[in-house]
């Protein structure tokens, strides 16, 4: 499978970059900073998408050298040339990219980036990208849980300008996604834990099995499995994903 990941640099991207070449994807990555990718990443043959045919002469002899390029696309969510490059021909797009934190102001980079990334996705004929929410963002089938209120408002009171940008990714998903198999993940407090082998369970904030708590290996792990799927499931949905109580625990 053609895998397009946004936000490889990152803690969540690197993991699922990682993961998506274990399982033998070909990954293709668009990031702000060819730089800081990591080496055991941007060396794996699976970022590699073709033979770079460049001529040379040698005494009066013409002759070609096939070179390996990677496929890894530089550039902003403004950038429209490299999100169209890096989009076209791909299966499904995994993207973690998202405000960093509360405090920060984002401006309409993520609603205008992903309203950007849905339009090229239309024109190249790509169906399905799984995106990052949290859960500032309300489900109509979310129940009422203390935690997750208290995180609403805590963010609503601190990071008032974030949680607007957050909220407008599901706006736009939900205006310029018809016609796609769109999920947009919802994510809560985030854990680092080093075990691997698990994978985060979806459902609705409230339902007896989610919690708020979420390792990002799980996350990640979560990603692969979903992209993965014969059937995709959460199509056009906002499910929270969680970790099992044994890792909240």
């Amino acid at each position: 499978m053609k895998l397009l990941i946004f936000g490889a640099t990152g803690a969540v991207g690197k993991l699922t970059a990682r993961k998506a070449i274990e399982h033998g994807h070909e990954v293709t990555l668009h990031v702000r900073d060819k730089s800081r990718v990591p080496e055991d990443i941007s060396s794996s043959d699976k970022v590699t998408v073709g033979l770079l045919l460049l001529p040379f002469s040698r005494q009066n002899m013409l002759g070609y050298l096939l070179i390996p390029f990677k496929a890894i696309f530089e550039g902003s969510l403004s950038d429209e040339p490299s999100l169209s490059a890096a989009i076209k021909g791909q299966d499904a797009i995994l993207s973690s990219i998202g405000p960093k934190n509360i405090f920060g102001d984002y401006g309409r980079q993520f609603t205008d980036g992903y309203r950007l990334i849905i339009k090229l996705m239309h024109e190249h004929g790509v169906r399905r990208i799984i995106a990052m929410s949290t859960i500032s963002a309300y489900d109509e089938r979310d129940r009422f849980t203390f935690m997750r209120s208290a995180a609403y408002w805590t963010v609503h009171l601190l990071g008032r300008r974030a949680q607007k940008e957050i909220l407008g990714i599901g706006d736009v998903f939900k205006k310029d996604g018809e016609g796609l198999d769109w999920t947009l993940y919802r994510v809560g407090v985030l854990g680092d834990s080093k075990e691997d082998g698990r994978v985060a369970q979806a459902g609705w904030v409230g339902d007896g099995k989610s919690t708020i708590y979420l390792e990002r290996r799980d996350w990640a792990n979560w990603m692969i499995q979903e992209v993965e799927r014969e059937e995709p499931m959460w199509v056009r949905e906002m499910p929270v994903i969680s970790s099992p109580y044994s890792a909240a625990l």
